[in-house]
C-alpha cells in the first residue's frame, strides 16, 4: 500500500504496441483517437451524471462507448481473450501438424532449406507426431479482437437499464482498480456464464468514490441512493477482479488484508472439451 496522486496510476506503457516496450505509429494513433473520441466525451458525460443531469443522446452514446472501452482496454480483458482462444489455436495446430500431409511437407522443406541435419529434421517430425508444441494467440490478435468487439459491447450497453447510485452515508467509499468495470451474475439461482447477454448480469463502474453506475437488463433507469452494504459488495467484487492495482481514497490495514485475500479470486475462463465420436468441440466459459 502506498499513497500517490491518482493521475497516471495503472497506466500501461504502450498498451497497444505488440511488445509493450516501443511505441509504434499505429499504437500512438489508437491512443490519440481514444483520448479524443472516447475519454474526453466520456469524462464530460460522467460530469453530467455526477450532477444528476439528463443526458442528451450524444452524451449517453459517449458514456456507453467509455464504459465499453474500460471493459476492453485492460490487461485482464486481453488475458481473457487469450485464454478463450488459446485452446482452439492449440488443438488446430496439433491437428494440422499430425494429419495434414501438405503442411507437414512444407514445414520439413523449410527446415531442410535452413541446412538442418537429419537428426534435427527427425526431431521436428517427432514433435509433430506427438503434438509436443505450444501455440498461443499473439498480443496483436488479442488487441485486434478487443477493438473489434468494442462497438458491439457499446451497443449492448446502450440497451441495458442503468441506475446511477449514490452510496449510503454509512458505507465506505468505493474503490477502483486497473480493471474498473466489474461483472457479476446476480440472479440468485445457479450462476450462468458471465457475458453481457446473461439476463442476470450486473455491470458496475464507479464514477466517483460515492457514485456508481450499474447496468442490468431489467429495472428502472434512474438516479438513486443505494441500500447500506452495497459499497462493500461492489468493492469486494472490484478487488477480486483486479489485475495488479486497486485504489482507495482511504488508508486501512483491514482493507489491505481484504484486498490481498480477494486478489485473484474473481471469475476465470474455463475450457471444456466435448467429443462426439471422432469430432471435438471446444467450449470456453467465463465465470
Amino acid at each position: 500500500m502506498f499513497c500517490a496522486a491518482p493521475k497516471g496510476l495503472a497506466v500501461e506503457g504502450y498498451f497497444y504496441s505488440p511488445d509493450e516496450r516501443h511505441a509504434t505509429p499505429a499504437a500512438l494513433a489508437i491512443e490519440n483517437w481514444l483520448s479524443k473520441e472516447i475519454e474526453a466525451p466520456g469524462a464530460n458525460a460522467i460530469r453530467a451524471l455526477l450532477e444528476r443531469e439528463h443526458l442528451s443522446a450524444e452524451e449517453a452514446h459517449a458514456f456507453f462507448r467509455f464504459v465499453a472501452a474500460q471493459m476492453q482496454r485492460t490487461p485482464v480483458s486481453l488475458k481473457r481473450t487469450t485464454d478463450n482462444s488459446a485452446p482452439v489455436f492449440q488443438e488446430t495446430a496439433e491437428h494440422i501438424l499430425k494429419h495434414h500431409k501438405e503442411a507437414r511437407a512444407n514445414i520439413i522443406a523449410e527446415i531442410k532449406a535452413t541446412g538442418a541435419t537429419e537428426a534435427e529434421i527427425a526431431d521436428v517430425i517427432r514433435i509433430m507426431d506427438e503434438g509436443a508444441i505450444e501455440v498461443t494467440p499473439t498480443r496483436e490478435f488479442a488487441l485486434a479482437s478487443a477493438l473489434d468487439l468494442w462497438s458491439i459491447i457499446a451497443q449492448e450497453l446502450s440497451r441495458m437499464k442503468w441506475t446511477f447510485g449514490e452510496i449510503d452515508n454509512s458505507d465506505e467509499d468505493l474503490v477502483i482498480s486497473d480493471h474498473p468495470v466489474t461483472i457479476a451474475d446476480v440472479g440468485g439461482n445457479r450462476p450462468a456464464p458471465l457475458g453481457i447477454k446473461n439476463p442476470n448480469i450486473e455491470i458496475a463502474i464507479p464514477l466517483s468514490p460515492r457514485v456508481v453506475a450499474m447496468g442490468h437488463w431489467d429495472g428502472p433507469i434512474c438516479y438513486a441512493t443505494l441500500v447500506p452494504g452495497t459499497a462493500k459488495e461492489l468493492n469486494d467484487r472490484m478487488l477480486s477482479q483486479a489485475h495488479r492495482f486497486s485504489y482507495a481514497s482511504f488508508q486501512s490495514k483491514e482493507f489491505l488484508v481484504r484486498a490481498i485475500r480477494l486478489h485473484g479470486t474473481g471469475p476465470k475462463v474455463r475450457t471444456h472439451r466435448i467429443r462426439f465420436g471422432d469430432q471435438l468441440m471446444i467450449v470456453s466459459v467465463f465465470g
